[in-house]
């Protein structure tokens, strides 16, 4: 198309954003499109394997602005040594998961933008850390120091206060297990960073309500709060008239606690800015006190009721007058409800795009009358319902034809009849998981095109390569295959796949019967392979794994990161909507 590069680089952009991995393939079709991909190119990801090409990359991208490490084993301090060489200036770095946390000042990296700091999960994080990060990010806004992989913790109030010192201009941090810190040091970050618009603090069990009251107070810009374990009646008296003062609130996550419904009234009467409500696992309210709280805040966008076990289809009928405005609402392991309660809903909550009801009574349902809608609804995850059949999922493809991505996992009731209904009816469908569906013995014959599917995740079922044949000529766009435990699948199907669908990044082999000695044979196949999860027991030498590596392919065991590309639902990265599934 004769469109001005400007345009391109707004396109690419956006690419970027939504997966930087899909700039690849638009590099490959011009050096007009490989100079505009490298411009537009913001996030890296250093791990082992890009390593030896780091300096390479850091010349290719020179607007690079978020750099993250995974899947990282060697010397922390000498990579970002060799990172702050580049002379790159980036706002946005993840050091996460990572054995130690490294040591910034000696590594020299550039930290006057760096706004953004992940560290979570640090291994042996502990106070001189914390200092260090306010000695060297003196411009954070954002900060995540949670769950440090240590135990006992070595996170104390002190080095909590002398962070809180140093960043004035902190907006956000998440401190939860840090389990020792006390009320020192919410009330030091509450005092010194006063534009703290967000505070995360789960798992912190020695933080009092006198404190959770103060912060309310005197954090007036607060906008999104996070705690868990309320549940003391000592306790929730004293909160009871701390919402009235947080007036900038609009997401407040009590998660994992023990709610009356005096305490729902309370924050209802505090007429709060609301529009994301996570009560997910709590305990000890009743119908009441969520009806009167819901009928006060009809703005909710994001609601979370995961294990509100007394639930039935009636009373969430009922509820459903409220949810005119949600945009994602989950209702998992509430054992009473079916597809009545489902259906209610979808048809009434025209906003609605994302909606989670894992393990319920979902199939049980008999319906009076024939319904007449369609929902915009765009992610739906429905796994782990015994009950769900095909003449239920077939509805559901009817009445949700615009779903991008579908999650029926481990739904023993379904067949290959309920699956071609889907594909039949979603057009839309880029991301399908049947991960051990029992009933799916094969797919049959599909006599029509899915070009939309880019993700088929199929672990531990019985599909064999008369299955792979059919994906192989029906789903030519697919970029992640997962056939985890599918004993049936042997070396003829899997080439089959490779060799049609020629834009497949990733696929997963683990325990099935697969030749050993066909990897070399796939990446000449398929350019377009990253990674392989080969079967267990194999072994990859040097020199295979080295060749692979040449033609930009990884060989692994560990298939933990073959997720599907749609988890990203809602704005969500994968682990935490992968956390509000589980």
């Amino acid at each position: 198309m004769d469109l001005p590069e400007e345009c391109w680089e707004l396109i690419c952009k956006a690419i970027d954003e939504d997966d930087y991995r899909f700039l690849e393939s638009v590099s490959l079709v011009s050096t007009m499109f490989l100079s505009i991909t490298n411009r537009v190119r913001s996030t890296f990801v250093v791990t082992d394997r890009t390593v030896p090409f780091l300096n390479r990359h850091l010349l290719r991208f020179r607007n690079l602005k978020r750099i993250r490490f995974s899947d990282f084993n060697q010397d922390l301090n000498s990579i970002l040594l060799q990172v702050s060489r580049s002379g790159l200036d980036f706002e946005s770095v993840d050091v996460s998961q990572m054995r130690y946390f490294p040591d910034f000042e000696k590594s020299g990296m550039m930290m006057k933008n760096v706004k953004e700091l992940k560290c979570y999960g640090v291994g042996g994080f502990r106070d001189s850390d914390l200092v260090s990060i306010g000695v060297n990010f003196p411009f954070l806004e954002k900060l995540d120091i949670s769950y440090p992989n240590s135990i006992p913790s070595r996170v104390s109030d002190s080095g909590v206060i002398e962070l809180s010192s140093n960043l004035k201009g902190l907006l956000k941090i998440n401190i939860s297990g840090n389990s020792f810190i006390t009320d020192k040091s919410l009330i030091a970050l509450s005092q010194n960073c006063v534009l703290l618009r967000e505070i995360i603090f789960r798992d912190c069990d020695f933080i009092s309500s006198d404190c959770i009251k103060f912060v309310l107070r005197n954090s007036r810009n607060l906008e999104s709060l996070a705690i868990n374990g309320i549940g003391l009646r000592p306790r929730e008296s004293l909160l009871s008239d701390a919402f009235l003062f947080a007036r900038c609130l609009t997401e407040l996550d009590l998660s994992d606690s023990f709610l009356s419904d005096e305490l729902l009234c309370l924050i209802a009467d505090a007429k709060l800015p609301l529009k994301k409500l996570l009560l997910s696992d709590c305990h000890g309210f009743t119908f009441d006190g969520i009806l009167y709280l819901l009928a006060k805040y009809q703005t909710l966008v994001h609601l979370n009721l995961k294990g509100a076990n007394f639930l039935s289809d009636e009373m969430v009928m009922e509820l459903g007058m409220f949810f005119r405005s949600l945009t994602f609402l989950n209702l998992s392991f509430c054992s009473k409800l079916t597809g009545l309660a489902f259906f209610s809903i979808i048809e009434r909550c025209v906003s609605l795009r994302c909606m989670i009801m894992v393990v319920t009574n979902f199939g049980v349902e008999e319906f009076s009358k024939e319904l007449d809608f369609k929902s915009g609804i765009k992610f739906l995850y429905l796994s782990r319902n015994h009950n769900l059949r095909d003449e239920c999922l077939e509805k559901i493809s009817r009445h949700c034809p615009f779903v991008e991505s579908l999650d029926v996992a481990q739904c023993p009731g379904i067949t290959r009849d309920g699956i071609l209904e889907v594909w039949r009816n979603c057009g839309e469908l880029r991301s399908l998981d049947i991960s051990r569906c029992t009933g799916i013995r094969s797919l049959g014959v599909v006599d029509f095109e899915l070009p939309k599917l880019e993700s088929l995740r199929a672990c531990g079922t019985w599909i064999d390569d008369e299955a792979l044949n059919m994906i192989s000529k029906r789903c030519r766009g697919l970029l992640h295959l997962d056939l985890q435990g599918c004993l049936n699948v042997s070396s003829r199907g899997v080439k089959e796949v490779v060799q049609s669908c020629v834009r497949l990044r990733e696929i997963n082999l683990k325990y099935c019967e697969a030749d050993n000695k066909m990897f070399t044979w796939m990446v000449f196949a398929n350019p377009s392979l990253r990674k392989i999860v080969p079967p267990c027991g194999f072994s990859p030498t040097k020199k295979l794994e080295n060749f692979l590596l040449r033609h930009g392919c990884v060989i692994s065991q560990d298939s933990s990161e073959l997720l599907s590309v749609a988890y990203r639902a809602n704005g969500r990265d994968d682990d935490t909507l992968t956390r509000l599934i589980i």
